[in-house]
C-alpha cells in the first residue's frame, strides 16, 4: 500500500513539473496588432511599440483606403509622466491628456496566472509551440486570456472580458503578429512639437 500511495505522489509531481510556469516577455518590442471588440463588431489594426521598463506604448492606426471618411490616429501613452497623446494621422491635431483612464498593463503573463495548455501552431516543418494562461481566478475585475510563443514568450494573442454596464460584459481579443525585439527608433517616444 505504502509503495501505491509513492508511486502515485511520484507520477502526481512529475506531472504538475511539465506544466511551463509563466515565461518572461520581451522588455521591448515592436510589431503589429489588431483588435476586434466584440460587442461593437469592431476590427482595428495597429503597429505598436512596447517599453516595458519605461512604461510606455506607441499605437499607430494603419491606414485603410477601404475604409473613406475614417480618422487615424496615433497614440502615445507614456505612464511615467501621466500623459497620453492622441495624435490625427490626417490632421497633425494633437490632444493631451492625462494617460489615467488607461491603467498600466503591462504585456505579460501574470505571476499567479493559471497554466490553461500547451498547443503547437503550424505544420510539417514548421511548428511554434505556445503556451497560454490566463488569470480567471485573480483578484482583477476583468478576466485575461493570453497566448505566448514557448519558450520565447513572444505574445500571440489575448483576450480580456470586462465587466460593463448592467452585467453585459465587453470582450476584446488583440493578435500579435510580425514582433521583433527591441525599438528601432528610439524617438517614437518624443511627441510632436505641437503636442506640448
Amino acid at each position: 500500500m505504502k509503495i501505491a500511495v509513492v508511486l502515485l505522489v511520484f507520477a502526481v509531481s512529475c506531472i504538475y513539473a511539465q506544466q511551463p510556469t509563466p515565461c518572461e516577455t520581451p522588455v521591448l518590442w515592436e510589431g503589429r496588432a489588431s483588435a476586434y471588440d466584440h460587442g461593437k463588431g469592431i476590427h482595428n489594426r495597429f503597429n505598436i511599440s512596447y517599453d516595458y521598463y519605461g512604461r510606455r506604448k506607441r499605437i499607430v492606426d494603419e491606414i485603410d483606403a477601404n475604409l473613406p471618411g475614417r480618422q487615424f490616429f496615433e497614440y502615445l501613452l507614456l505612464y511615467e509622466v501621466n500623459a497620453f497623446y492622441s495624435i490625427n494621422r490626417v490632421t497633425g491635431q494633437c490632444n493631451k491628456t492625462s494617460v489615467a483612464p488607461f491603467p498600466w498593463q503591462p504585456f505579460e503573463i501574470p505571476l499567479d496566472a493559471t497554466f490553461e495548455g500547451e498547443y503547437t501552431i503550424g505544420g510539417g516543418n514548421c511548428l511554434i509551440t505556445a503556451v497560454e494562461f490566463s488569470d480567471r481566478a485573480g483578484t482583477s475585475p476583468f478576466t485575461w486570456i493570453g497566448s505566448f510563443t514557448y519558450p520565447s514568450c513572444i505574445p500571440i494573442r489575448e483576450i480580456v472580458i470586462q465587466p460593463g454596464p448592467d452585467d453585459i460584459q465587453t470582450s476584446v481579443t488583440n493578435s500579435f503578429y510580425d514582433i521583433t525585439a527591441g525599438i528601432r527608433n528610439p524617438n517614437i517616444w518624443i511627441p510632436p512639437p505641437n503636442c506640448e
